[in-house]
């Protein structure tokens, strides 16, 4: 059995098993480094060669995002990560960064209960960096923060340990003011901090990462940093301390998981009575419940056509399945389900349950925003 296959096949065990999911997104001001981040997290995760810097961009998956270099259509990967001798699903969005595709971080953050916020060190908090928090918060999605290139505060701007950890501060401070601005009408404290270990540091080009925990757990601080990084030895800082270990580590312990997300979530992204079975369902995340499922993008398959992809919220999506698209009369045929591996999407045998993120063929009336539901409702 090939790496890819054995993948699947670890993501297909974990789907029914909603407290070790976490639906993430990562969000970002243009070429502060998620992408090349989300090909660390995939490499670390076993589905790309860790070879050579991190630049294979296999999250921009559209010939004109890899010609322009930047996130245009949120891309999708279910992986999954070991912590603490548990196994989660990690299901992946990688937003677009640039102001013209709002649009699509909006719905991409209705799909997920964790947004990483990467922030370039030297550039700082941009204005692009305060949409994305936003619109992360504005849907009731927790926010974590990673600060990126803190190895060109070392090897280009020379900063010494006191300036570099003023500029840090700085940054935090900054994601933290928005977040409270956010948030202070809620009675909810999701300020990141470097203390509680939502806060990490690092280089996604170099492949390395910190975080309080990891420095108490590998003893490699920000001496040991400024030394590897100034001696030139970024593999050996890699191999000390990868990014992919720091950064999927913070997002297992502190992005919620459906059951803890969805009771919270579901009267932000849900309209119908609240007293419903079918929001009861989707707050208990049943997947024996009536389906409602919720498209955040339409991309094509060559061979399959549109694929629907979205959160599931309650009940199980399985082929063959009559659907309704909200807005539509009539009902859609479900002709395959599955998930997204990159650019690529991996059919499944079994159904999907809810909780997970599906890519479905065969809701020909679904677009972007659409729900789909099981039963049909009323306007």
């Amino acid at each position: 059995m090939g790496r890819r296959s054995k993948i699947v096949q670890q993501c297909e065990k974990l789907m029914d098993k909603p407290d070790q999911i976490r639906n993430m997104a990562i969000a970002a001001h243009v070429d502060h480094g998620k992408t090349t981040l989300s090909d660390n997290l995939l490499a670390g995760a076993g589905m790309i060669a860790d070879e050579g810097e991190a630049t294979r961009l296999m999250m921009d998956t559209e010939e004109d995002e890899q010609e322009r270099g930047i996130t245009i259509d949120a891309a999708n990967v279910s992986m999954t990560h070991k912590y603490e001798d548990t196994e989660y699903l990690i299901n992946l969005i990688d937003t677009p960064g640039h102001v013209d595709f709002g649009g699509d971080v909006t719905r991409a953050m209705r799909a997920v209960d964790g947004a990483l916020v990467v922030v370039d060190a030297v550039e700082g908090a941009m204005p692009q960096t305060e949409t994305v928090v936003r619109q992360a918060l504005r849907e009731g999605v927790k926010p974590a923060l990673f600060i990126n290139k803190v190895d060109r505060l070392i090897s280009e701007l020379q900063e010494g340990p006191q300036e570099m950890q003023q500029r840090l501060q700085a940054v935090i401070a900054t994601v933290n003011e928005l977040i409270i601005g956010m948030t202070e009408e809620r009675d909810v404290d999701w300020t990141v901090s470097v203390e509680d270990g939502t806060v990490a540091f690092g280089s996604a080009l170099y492949k390395w990462g910190v975080s309080a925990p990891s420095m108490v757990a590998t003893g490699v601080g920000f001496p040991e940093i400024i030394e590897l990084e100034q001696a030139g030895k970024r593999t050996e800082l890699h191999e000390q301390t990868p990014l992919s270990d720091v950064v999927l580590d913070m997002v297992a312990e502190h992005f919620p998981s459906p059951y803890d997300a969805q009771p919270q979530r579901i009267p932000r992204v849900w309209r119908g009575d609240a007293d419903s079975t079918m929001a009861i369902d989707m707050a208990d995340v049943n997947d024996e419940g009536e389906v409602v499922f919720m498209v955040t993008d339409i991309s094509m398959d060559p061979h399959a056509g549109e694929v629907a992809t979205g959160r599931l919220f309650s009940g199980s999506l399985k082929k063959g399945q009559e659907l309704y698209v909200s807005g539509v009369a009539g009902q859609n045929r479900v002709q395959s389900v599955g998930i997204f591996m990159g650019g690529e999407r991996e059919e499944l045998d079994r159904g999907v349950p809810a909780g997970n993120i599906a890519a479905v063929t065969g809701l020909r009336d679904a677009i972007a925003g659409s729900t789909v539901p099981s039963v049909e409702m009323t306007p």
